[in-house]
């Protein structure tokens, strides 16, 4: 069955609402064990943040698991959002959860997922890269894609030694980050080819014109999609 929650703070005001279609959730069992994280701002005079989920079948078509349409993006709201996500969908084998680093979306998972892996897209760290070490990221781009792919920790090595010798500071920050979390050579579960959150981007850009509506023609929208 469907699964919606709705917490009301007073009379036709509420201060968020979770959705999981049944088709989500029976599709579940037949997908990747990868679930993307992200977040999108809500364009409407009402503001609000939309929460999703998704993952993907065998045949590489993206499936949206849940939903929730929040106040903000915090903490608290996603702490929340895991929660019913778990009673939704529990734990699946291999599973492994994908997302920018946005620290509630670590904290929540840390407390309701505790034993499945929180990785890294590729792209939010290589951006947040970029930004630190602007003087050389025209040479590290390609050489820490390439990184990140590598199928072998030897491939791994002869990249990172690149690194080294450009920028040690730049391996550091990597270091900390943990490669396990970016690095498909490293990684403890199988990503598949889910290095980056671009299938939430799809998402995203699927619901642009959407997010302008006010909250219930949004819900319609999404319930819509998935149907299709």
């Amino acid at each position: 069955m469907s699964v919606v929650s709705l917490k009301k703070i007073e009379e036709d005001l509420f201060m968020y609402a979770f959705v999981t279609l049944y088709p989500s959730i029976k599709g579940w069992q037949y997908c990747k064990s990868v679930v993307v994280v992200d977040e999108t701002f809500l364009k409407s005079i009402y503001k609000g943040t939309l929460l999703i989920t998704s993952t993907q079948d065998p045949a590489v078509s993206i499936l949206p698991l849940a939903y929730a349409i929040v106040d903000s993006e915090n903490n608290t709201f996603w702490e929340l959002f895991f929660a019913r996500f778990k009673d939704a969908f529990g734990k699946s084998e291999g599973m492994c959860i994908v997302s920018d680093k946005y620290e509630g979306i670590e904290n929540a998972e840390a407390t309701l997922y505790p034993h499945v892996p929180h990785c890294v897209c590729i792209w939010h760290l290589w951006n947040n890269v970029k930004n630190n070490y602007k003087k050389n990221h025209l040479q590290l781009k390609d050489i820490f894609f390439a990184m990140a792919k590598a199928y072998t920790v030897v491939k791994f090595d002869y990249h990172m030694a690149e690194v080294e010798r450009i920028d040690k500071r730049f391996k550091d920050y990597l270091i900390n980050v943990g490669y396990e979390r970016w690095s498909r050579a490293h990684s403890t579960v199988n990503r598949t080819l889910t290095m980056t959150s671009n299938i939430a981007e799809s998402i995203n850009a699927t619901l642009k014109a959407a997010r302008e509506p006010p909250v219930l023609p949004l819900l319609e929208y999404i319930r819509q999609l998935i149907g299709r």
